[in-house]
């Protein structure tokens, strides 16, 4: 405790406070012996004490400056203390937060990557169509959940960017109305669209954020609206040069906001209408996001609402203009061709679930599969000139997956690219990987078809010649 006492704010103003303390004294009785035309020495000030008795007072300064001052360093102390007890929480958080997104999302591998092979490698009947597609939906709302959780804590942590493409917003929105068309049916619910003359159809903005902010409110609206019709309209609301401000509503005539509910609407975790939160799902987050999202386009998110006569939010953005024209791929879109891309893959991983899932999906895309279990394998297996690609983990026993990347290319010269197979999903994870060594990465759990991408990020030019 002494040791404490002696590295404290408080132990260290104290002192100040004393050493600021003796310079009263001093200079008060240096004073009187000038005034009274005094030689400086020990008994001019013992006769300028005796001889005005108001410097005993003022001899009194060291102790009450170190006292004041002992007070305004053990303030110090427990501001010091509490910024640790914050930046403690807030790595226990970043903690929990790396530790749940790996623990769920390593388990999802085999969910949603054995439901894509089902429906992909077997034939299904209508009940049993009907029955994976009710298990894939519900799989991908809890991988929405998490990913809402992991948006959230990269926008908190200001990791969070926009990536601004050339898009056609009106054909977002009506995609995001398409996605709720059938629930929109089931509910005896409208969904009209009114996209507004003067509003550009083709602008620069982030196609995903958009997405993300238009379906939830839609999706929303969905949610507590029983029967009647739900408006999605979009106008222009400013425009300079080439920059303009467009407004988004979402109009539904569902039950209705109470002007409380209405003020903790946008908190974290908080949910509206307390008396149906038994009857709908979710994590509470959603409009949390948005609002931070919609900030982050430089534009605000609003609700006008009265109970039992419906609902209004509405969302401003900026963006800028564009004058190129952005065609459908529908080639793309129509051909079903499965890749051939005839590649010799060594897949290091050591879950029996996730060996499973990624064998076969490699496999459904004409690729031969060795398998490693732990690093120690991996550098075993591996020789020059046998593997096309690399799939690692990166959390193995013994050697993780970057250490065991990082051998592999001290030890050869010729080594394909090794792609980071990871359930850690938090802001500047996927960089770090890259930045020791790896030469990129899926973020599990993953699909054929993002597999089918990255395979053809790095061979779909050339991928015959393999």
């Amino acid at each position: 405790m002494q040791i404490t006492w002696f590295k404290s704010e408080a132990f260290k103003y104290t002192c100040y406070g004393i050493v600021f303390g003796f310079l009263f004294p001093i200079l008060a009785t240096c004073i009187d012996i000038v005034r009274f035309d005094l030689g400086f020495s020990w008994q001019s000030a013992k006769y300028v004490q005796e001889k005005y008795p108001i410097h005993y007072i003022i001899d009194t300064a060291p102790l009450f400056l170190g006292l004041f001052a002992m007070f305004g360093g053990r303030n110090l102390d427990k501001l010091k203390e509490t910024n640790k007890q914050i930046l403690k929480a807030s790595q226990f958080k970043h903690d929990f937060l790396a530790n749940m997104s790996h623990e769920i999302r390593t388990p999802m591998v085999g969910v949603i990557g054995m439901i894509d092979l089902l429906f992909k490698n077997t034939k299904l009947n209508n009940i049993q169509k009907e029955y994976v597609h009710t298990i894939h939906q519900s799989s991908l709302n809890l991988l929405d959940i998490l990913n809402q959780i992991l948006d959230l804590s990269k926008i908190e942590s200001g990791k969070f960017e926009l990536s601004p493409s050339y898009i056609d917003f009106n054909q977002l929105i009506e995609q995001n109305v398409g996605l709720f068309l059938a629930i929109a049916k089931a509910k005896e619910i409208d969904i009209v669209s009114d996209y507004s003359k003067d509003l550009p159809q083709h602008i620069i903005a982030d196609n995903n954020r958009l997405s993300q902010v238009i379906s939830n409110l839609i999706g929303n609206a969905i949610k507590f609206t029983d029967k009647g019709t739900i408006t999605i309209r979009a106008f222009l609301v400013s425009q300079k040069n080439d920059t303009i401000t467009v407004k988004v509503e979402i109009i539904d005539t569902g039950i209705g906001i109470s002007k409380k509910d209405q003020q903790e609407l946008f908190d974290r975790f908080s949910q509206f209408h307390e008396t149906s939160i038994s009857s709908t799902t979710g994590s509470g987050l959603g409009l949390a996001i948005c609002k931070k999202l919609v900030h982050l386009m430089q534009g605000t998110l609003d609700v006008k609402s009265e109970i039992n006569k419906g609902s209004n939010f509405s969302f401003t953005f900026v963006a800028k203009t564009s004058n190129i024209s952005i065609q459908n791929n529908i080639k793309t879109a129509t051909t079903s061709k499965i890749p051939q891309y005839n590649l010799h893959v060594l897949l290091v991983e050591d879950s029996d679930t996730n060996i499973l899932v990624s064998t076969q999906i490699l496999k459904y895309l004409n690729c031969t599969v060795d398998i490693a279990k732990n690093g120690r394998e991996a550098l075993t297996l591996f020789k020059e000139d046998t593997y096309d690609l690399i799939l690692m983990d990166i959390n193995l026993p013994e050697l993780d997956g970057v250490q065991t990347c990082n051998l592999i290319k001290q030890k050869y010269n010729n080594v394909p690219p090794v792609i980071a197979l990871t359930s850690n999903a938090l802001p500047g994870d996927a960089e770090r990987f890259i930045a020791k060594g790896l030469d990129d990465y899926i973020t599990k759990p993953y699909t054929t078809e993002i597999l089918n991408i990255k395979l053809k990020n790095w061979f779909g030019d050339h991928y015959e010649y393999h």
